[in-house]
């Protein structure tokens, strides 16, 4: 990330300085006249993504891709299959498709320098979505979800597109990164709260609250976040499929039980006793109203006292739904 001007590699400074003309004039009229000096700038580890991609038309016009460095020719590889959906074949070894050992890091480097200039062009931006979207989804890289996030909130506040940012966001199938959106719902701007209720729309009951202390927000967001973490399982759903997406879906069944999911798959995470078969077999009968009603009952019951939770979830189904219906024994 870009922190101090002064520490910045001179490519960068003159990017930042001039237009994309700019770089590339400097860097041609540099290579005619030091071209050593040229290429261990390009290649310098302190080089920003986006100059390296201002520059892709130059260094190929000067011949000059097998002097770049790993890093740099595994970028414009990337690049290359992102913007013509075509695998180069000068260096197939480089695809980021092959899975080859060494592509999270330049992703990320591409990922996380790149973002500073997030919004240069189309081309530039779908560059950076597909980055994030093969990181989470690819390699479940999940130390970048924080900048993901933050990418995705100065985007809506610009009226650019998110889906893609969003669906990148979702896929590392974690559902504590819901935290990270979540945290945005005590924000000063509205923008932010906005976006925020948007991507938490699943959550029955977020956009309940009209003229309130948004802290409100949060504080229900991570009551309703602590009742159901062990039970969410990720459904892939996004914005490119429909106008509400609900990405995690609570598994009734197995709160109903107390007994942990897996979130890829949704199942129950422990084997289950034939008993415990059974009662679901009922269970899963029952309408959907019904199971909620079951679900919300046991999970209190069981965190406030185990013993009657053991009583009562071995009574008559009818009895069980009787009692959770007035609240109580």
């Amino acid at each position: 990330m870009i922190n101090n001007f002064d520490t910045l590699n001179p490519l960068d400074k003159i990017r930042l300085n001039n237009e994309s003309n700019g770089l590339s004039n400097f860097f041609h009229k540099s290579f005619q006249n030091n071209t050593k000096e040229s290429l261990n700038l390009i290649n310098n580890e302190n080089l920003n993504f986006a100059s390296l991609f201002i520059l892709k038309n130059k260094i190929e016009e000067l011949n000059i891709f097998n002097k770049l460095n790993l890093r740099n020719k595994i970028a414009l590889e990337i690049t290359h299959e992102i913007c013509t959906g075509k695998k180069s074949f000068k260096n197939t070894e480089y695809l980021y498709s092959d899975y080859i050992q060494g592509i999270n890091s330049v992703l990320k480097w591409m990922l996380t320098t790149g973002s500073i200039d997030d919004g240069m062009n189309n081309e530039f931006d779908e560059i950076l979505d597909t980055s994030a979207i093969l990181l989470t989804k690819i390699y479940r890289d999940k130390t970048v979800l924080p900048l993901i996030a933050d990418m995705i909130f100065k985007r809506y506040k610009k009226k650019s597109l998110i889906h893609n940012l969003v669906w990148a966001f979702f896929e590392c199938g974690d559902p504590k990164s819901l935290i990270l959106i979540a945290e945005r719902l005590q924000s000063e701007d509205s923008k932010d709260v906005e976006i925020s209720k948007k991507l938490l729309n699943f959550i029955p009951g977020i956009n309940t609250f009209k003229h309130t202390d948004k802290n409100n927000y949060y504080l229900y967001f991570l009551n309703w976040f602590e009742k159901n973490f062990l039970f969410l399982h990720f459904t892939g759903e996004s914005f490119q499929q429909c106008s509400n997406p609900i990405p995690y879906e609570v598994i009734l069944h197995a709160k109903y039980l107390c007994v942990a999911v897996s979130t890829n798959t949704g199942k129950i995470l422990k084997p289950l006793r034939k008993e415990e078969i059974k009662l679901l077999e009922i269970f899963n009968i029952l309408d959907y109203n019904t199971q909620l009603l079951l679900a919300n009952f046991s999970l209190n019951l069981h965190h406030k006292n185990i013993h009657d939770w053991n009583k009562w979830l071995w009574y008559p189904m009818a009895e069980q739904i009787k009692i959770a219906r007035i609240g109580g024994f």
